[in-house]
């Protein structure tokens, strides 16, 4: 995998390497506890089917026409304001993922592959 997700006092960090540092013009993406609105674990298919492309316009990313690819970057779609970052590996529509809506942040959702979403949930999000 080309990204990296940890978890480091109050801040959620995501380190991109390789082909996904250079496809997304970036080495990290922080989230402050702070600007966690909600944090919550659903299943990949449920989340998936409301991308509609990556805002670079690179590749084809639609959702719904093209479920259970490898997503890092950022992504446009329906049903969130602004725009959603994903660091998400190939997965079953399954998978359940850990979706973080942010507040005063760049990206208005977060949408991550971790090896406990439960946990980090609980452990990042706005009630804890």
């Amino acid at each position: 995998m080309a990204f990296r997700v940890e978890l480091t006092g109050s801040t959620l960090r995501i380190e991109l390497d390789g082909w996904d540092r250079l496809a997304n013009f970036r080495r990290v993406v922080e989230i402050d506890r702070s600007t966690i609105a909600k944090a919550a674990v659903a299943p990949r298919g449920e989340v998936e089917s409301y991308i509609d492309h990556r805002q670079l316009g690179i590749g084809t990313h639609a959702g719904e026409r093209y479920p259970g690819r490898r997503r890092v970057g950022t992504h446009l779609g329906r049903g969130v304001l602004g725009k959603q970052f994903w660091a998400t590996a190939r997965g079953a529509s399954e998978l359940p993922l850990l979706v973080l809506d942010l507040v005063d942040h760049e990206f208005a959702r977060a949408v991550l592959a971790v090896s406990d979403p439960e946990v980090i949930a609980a452990l990042v999000g706005p009630d804890s």
